[in-house]
């Protein structure tokens, strides 16, 4: 039945009739019902494929930056990660598209702005957005027919999956390991604390989820026809949800899906909805994990409290649990954050903390790591929770909230489809109507009507409901020294047990394998079947963004920003700061949003912020000058608000910069270290070839050298030695605080400030500059000189000479990258290196790296700004032999490479794939001001990047790369062994 709400006006509403008539029939699908947003300016239409039954959803919105998707429901049968190996091995060839790995291939003949293929709990998802309508048709039926027609060869199973081979594959007598993409990537994850806390807990609140991406431990036990069958199951029309988003028409996509459709029958739905454990008494799981090097010894303990709230097919209930976790944990006020992070309970709320409603259930989880007494950590929720029940939430809050919502349907973002996709997929695939989750100004509504009539008895009884003396699933895991060592003689022996039993025809049928895989991975396609875009569908002139100046350090840029306006100021500081201080700078900026002054609490200022404004932030930043490649070093503070509350943004900032009490609050920054120190290892295990890149770029860059200090190995390595003092207080007092305080003299002062305003007229254009200029008249007019330039800031040395580091770090895989030297954004030769990476990429290192060396992922990046060439290898378990091919790129390019004009072509089109992703309104004009990259210089360097020739590649690869010694870098376990100790330095960490 139609269902109409809110419509734009009676013309829209019509319109809509018109455009997709309830009952219609478009290519085999018949539209059920059409639904107006307009809080987001969109229409829904939801259709069914009569044939089949597959279900469509399209968002109708005036947005070029249009989306599809096809998902599948796919309930994990058990731990070996059959949906994730499937989702990889579906891109790897189709009946349509007979070619190895067309994902990859359609990468660099296209200009999307985004392409992936995603493994959830239980579903699996393809999704890609573009702006060109021809480069939209291309991927849509590479997807359709990738999914539904794969070729599945056994080849790709084992490449993308797991596979037993010789370490060297021309060697039958080397050593026989375990192989594949999938497995790599999964060894990976779980060498993240954080992701293997998240994941032990997962499966031990949700079994019956079974691990979807794969333990490595069970990944080895999957066979290949599994995969066929899995696939057979699970990849048919009656069980996908198709998605379209934005302004292309949507005839063609359903034309494209009901061809694709039109040889299957209708099946019975896959509605089995996978449930968690049954919470009839409280349950206890204890576990272990990677020790952390750098927390202390008690403080390794990770542990949470979650309560089952019901179901998100209740979409209003489910909207007052978002709700009620926001006011238990969101931010410095938080009751949950002043009674156990504030109170040093434990160092900071564990990853599953939070609201969560992404599976057929809804939890509500209260966590934390680095806690010291576990039944100390339990009374206190407990209790916290009865006292919540008889004890009023802030009014102020609830408004606070409701202010972000009502601010964030404003905020207009690039990949608004996208991330209403991720929003709707989840619950979506598990039955819930998409309908009712889009309708946001019902929901919104309700809760205002509700929370005037009841007040606090809203959550009072949510909690009465779910929580107060209902049985709680307490999850805890311990530090362990030898987690990592156990994992490695757990391999060792599975993978013994499998030689065990293999006998001379299986070691025959291994090796022969492992030369086929190398004959067909490094044999040349014919890739005529994969459509692509020319290089003419690149326009030879780009985007150009009009900047006012309205005052000498104030610049605006007048767009629609909804009626939004976002500020931002940066001061710079090249020769402001001490280079004993320079540490410190990371530490200064997070402590300006945690502290607070010398007569207000940050929480509630971090109140007033979130009741009057988006958002306000600092930073330091570090960034190049195109000209010259010199490092420019800033204080960047930002915020967002309605165009009428620009005032609560500057009083932020006055209170933020200028009254910050560092010694009153010095307990707070014990706080901070201490969140700052229990999240470091986490994140270098997730990002580790970007900070194994920064790590060996600071040897040769005085912009990578100030990076790596305040966000590289350097500053994490910082960050817990000063953890190390917080419970010496004489230290702490002349280490970190006093450093504080004499880093403010240096930092905060009017000289050398500017402004960047993103607004929507001229009028509020110069309100806000005027009130830009008070508030600079409210700081100080000089600061402390006497810094150390930064273009005297030192190079990264260790050991002197030596150019090659081992970090060592307890991971189950490796991070390998190297660098060398580039030119200027602005010199002629950066448009043909940052070509030549992309070649190296597509044409060389992904296959040595990742088909052959079963590394998650590896490369070549050209850092346009910085003037940097780097290679990297992601979650790599042969990381010198990265390294190695590394060394041969050169060689590769200059004797072994037959690259023609649409090879460069490919490799354009990727560059071009973000020079041309649409802009967010609030982002039109900042590169200049963050990096004084003007327009100017943007198209000149667009018009060179069009015109590099086959000739211009070579002629940089000699003159950059060829017998040229790059800085090297690894990070992950110690393999000192195999390293000649004179040319390589090990780094404890």
């Amino acid at each position: 039945m139609l269902r109409f709400q809110r419509f734009y006006s009676s013309y829209a509403q019509k319109k809509v009739l018109r455009k997709y008539p309830v009952g219609g029939i478009i290519h085999g699908f018949e539209v059920k019902r059409t639904m107006a947003v307009p809080e987001f300016k969109l229409t829904a239409v939801g259709l069914v494929h009569s044939q089949t039954g597959a279900e469509h959803l399209h968002i109708d919105r005036d947005d070029k930056n249009n989306s599809f998707s096809i998902a599948f429901k796919t309930n994990p049968p058990d731990a070996t990660g059959v949906p994730h190996i499937l989702e990889h091995t579906t891109l790897c060839g189709s009946q349509k598209y007979p070619v190895r790995d067309p994902f990859f291939k359609m990468l660099n003949r296209s200009l999307s702005n985004f392409m992936n293929a995603m493994t959830g709990p239980d579903y699996t998802l393809f999704p890609f957005s573009t702006t060109n309508m021809t480069d939209f048709k291309n991927l849509r039926d590479v997807y359709i027919d990738s999914t539904l027609n794969p070729l599945l060869k056994s080849e790709d199973f084992y490449q993308e999956g797991w596979r037993l081979e010789h370490e060297n594959v021309m060697d039958s007598k080397s050593d026989i390991v375990f192989k594949g993409v999938v497995y790599n990537e999964m060894k990976g994850q779980i060498s993240n604390a954080n992701y293997y806390f998240w994941v032990a807990y997962q499966n031990s609140i949700y079994p019956s989820l079974n691990d979807s991406g794969g333990n490595p431990k069970k990944i080895t036990d999957l066979y290949y026809h599994e995969l066929v069958d899995f696939h057979k199951t699970n990849y048919h029309p009656s069980n996908a949800k198709t998605f379209t988003y934005g302004n292309f028409p949507l005839d063609s996509t359903l034309k494209s899906l009901n061809n694709a459709f039109a040889g299957y029958g209708k099946r019975i739905k896959n509605q089995t909805v996978l449930l968690p454990v049954e919470l009839s008494v409280p349950i206890d799981v204890n576990t272990e994990g990677e020790l952390d090097t750098m927390l202390p010894p008690d403080r390794q303990l990770k542990t949470s409290m979650t309560w089952i709230c019901g179901s998100p097919h209740d979409i209003y209930e489910t909207f007052l649990l978002k709700v009620l976790g926001n006011l238990l944990m969101d931010g410095h006020s938080s009751v949950f954050f002043q009674r156990l992070i504030e109170s040093g309970v434990g160092l900071d709320f564990s990853v599953n903390s939070g609201f969560e409603s992404a599976t057929a259930a809804n939890f509500l989880t209260i966590g934390v790591q680095g806690v010291r007494d576990l039944d100390q950590f339990r009374t206190i929720v407990i209790e916290t929770f009865q006292e919540l029940q008889a004890t009023p939430f802030d009014r102020k809050k609830i408004d606070a909230i409701i202010q972000q919502l009502e601010l964030s349907k404003k905020d207009q973002k690039s990949d608004f489809g996208l991330q209403l996709l991720y929003s709707i997929l989840p619950n979506w695939s598990n039955g819930v109507d998409p309908f009712e989750t889009l309708q946001f100004d019902d929901i919104l509504t309700r809760f205002r009507e509700e929370l005037e009539q009841h007040g606090d008895k809203l959550f009072q009884d949510l909690l009465e409901k779910y929580i107060i003396g209902k049985p709680s699933f307490n999850f805890s895991m311990e530090g362990d020294a030898d987690f990592s060592k156990k994992l490695e003689i757990e391999e060792s022996e599975r993978l013994k047990t499998k030689i065990k039993s293999l006998n001379e025809d299986d070691r025959k049928a291994i090796y022969d394998r492992g030369l086929y895989l190398q004959k067909k991975q490094n044999s040349v396609e014919d890739l005529s079947s994969l459509p692509s875009l020319k290089l003419t569908d690149i326009p030879r002139v780009g985007d150009t963004y009009e900047l006012d100046p309205l005052a000498e350090n104030i610049t605006c840029r007048i767009t629609d920003t909804n009626g939004i306006t976002y500020l931002r100021a940066k001061r710079l500081l090249n020769d402001s700061i001490p280079l004993k201080l320079y540490p410190y700078l990371p530490l200064f900026a997070d402590s300006l949003t945690s502290l607070g002054t010398s007569t207000q609490d940050y929480s509630d200022i971090e109140d007033d912020m979130k009741l009057h404004t988006g958002g306000v932030s600092t930073h330091i930043e570090v960034t190049a000058d195109p000209v010259t490649c010199e490092p420019r070093l800033s204080l960047r503070f930002d915020g967002w608000s309605l165009n009428s509350k620009t005032d609560h943004i500057f009083d932020i900032w006055k209170k933020l910069l200028i009254e910050t009490d560092f010694k009153k609050h010095s307990e707070k920054i014990k706080i901070l270290i201490r969140s700052l120190v229990s999240s470091n290892t986490a994140s270098v295990a997730e990002s580790g070839h970007s900070f194994a890149r920064g790590f060996a770029a600071a040897h040769i860059s005085q912009t990578k050298a100030i990076c790596e200090n305040l966000s590289g190995i350097q500053q994490v390595q910082f960050i817990a030695n000063l953890s190390g003092m917080l419970e010496d207080e004489p230290a702490f007092q002349e280490h970190i605080v006093n450093k504080l305080v004499e880093l403010k003299k240096h930092l905060i002062g009017s000289q050398g400030l500017e402004f960047f305003i993103t607004t929507d007229s001229t009028v509020c254009a110069n309100e806000t500059c005027e009130k830009a200029q008070r508030f600079m008249r409210t700081l100080p007019v000089a600061t402390n000189k006497g810094g150390i330039s930064t273009t005297a800031f030192p190079l990264l040395s260790e050991n002197g000479t030596i150019n090659n580091t081992l970090i060592d770090f307890p991971f189950q895989v490796s991070y390998a990258a190297a660098s060398l030297h580039g030119v200027s954004y602005t010199h002629e030769d950066g448009a043909p290196l940052q070509v030549l990476a992309n070649l190296l990429t597509f044409k060389y290192l992904h296959r040595e790296i990742r088909e052959k060396g079963g590394a998650y992922g590896g490369g070549a990046a050209y850092s346009a700004l910085e003037g940097l060439f780097n290679f990297y290898s992601y979650r790599d378990p042969r990381p010198l032999a990265a390294l190695d091919t590394f060394d041969k790129s050169v060689s590769f390019v200059l004797n072994d490479t037959n690259w023609n004009n649409s090879d460069l072509n490919e490799a354009k089109l990727t560059i071009f794939q973000q020079i041309d992703a649409p802009v967010s309104r609030k982002s039109e004009g900042s590169m200049f001001f963050y990096s004084g990259v003007t327009d100017k210089m943007r198209q000149t360097r667009r018009e060179q990047l069009l015109d590099v020739s086959v000739p211009d590649i070579h002629r940089v690869s000699e003159l950059y790369l060829l017998n040229k010694k790059p800085v090297r870098a690894i990070i992950g376990p110690n393999i000192n062994d195999k390293y000649p100790p004179s040319s390589w330095a090990i780094k404890k960490m």
